[in-house]
């Protein structure tokens, strides 16, 4: 009874393993390349990637990151870069006394002009954030805590934000969830 289970087993061993005499061959791996494999080949013969078209802030991070950029400042010149150069004025507001001039100068800086506050509201920050929730800003840029009279300054915004990913900037007083004065690109 042994010898037919041992029998048994090794008929179904050979069985499942293939005994013939033909070598096996081994599943190779894939080897990736570092050139980008688009969905739609015309694409790519227009210059665009799939990483530019699904996640173009992604894109511009990495490109930034080996491009080697000197000086983070300087204008660029670019068809992505459409908001650079655009200027907006800040909505007024009468109790707070918000005005002035926002004009975006590069891919990484905005320059606020004439700007006044009144001081009212304490202190205040800049925001950048989108239309459809200006109530939580993706990012704090610079905090104001006293009155201004027609400064001006620069704002920089992070290195892991695009142009495209922010429509507003805002100036959001703490005790308002909603900005109480916004420059809208």
């Amino acid at each position: 009874m042994k010898k037919i289970i041992l029998l048994a087993s090794l008929v179904l061993a050979f069985v499942l393993t293939g005994c013939s005499g033909e070598s096996q061959q081994q599943a190779t791996p894939t080897t990736s390349t570092s050139e980008e494999i688009s969905v739609d080949p015309e694409l790519t013969q227009k210059g665009y990637y799939r990483d530019q078209l699904t996640d173009p802030a992604l894109y511009d991070y990495l490109n930034k990151q080996s491009g080697g950029v000197i000086n983070p400042g300087t204008v660029v010149a670019d068809d992505r870069s459409d908001k650079i150069g655009k200027t907006s004025t800040f909505d007024k507001n009468r109790k707070f006394g918000i005005s002035g001039i926002a004009k975006i100068i590069s891919e990484n800086k905005i320059k606020v002009s004439s700007f006044n506050y009144n001081g009212s509201c304490g202190p205040i920050y800049l925001g950048l954030a989108i239309r459809n929730s200006s109530d939580r800003p993706i990012a704090k840029l610079k905090e104001i805590s006293v009155a201004q009279s027609d400064s001006s300054f620069d704002l920089t915004i992070p290195s892991n934000i695009s142009l495209i990913q922010f429509e507003i900037l805002g100036v959001y007083c703490p005790s308002q969830e909603e900005p109480v004065s916004s420059a809208n690109f």
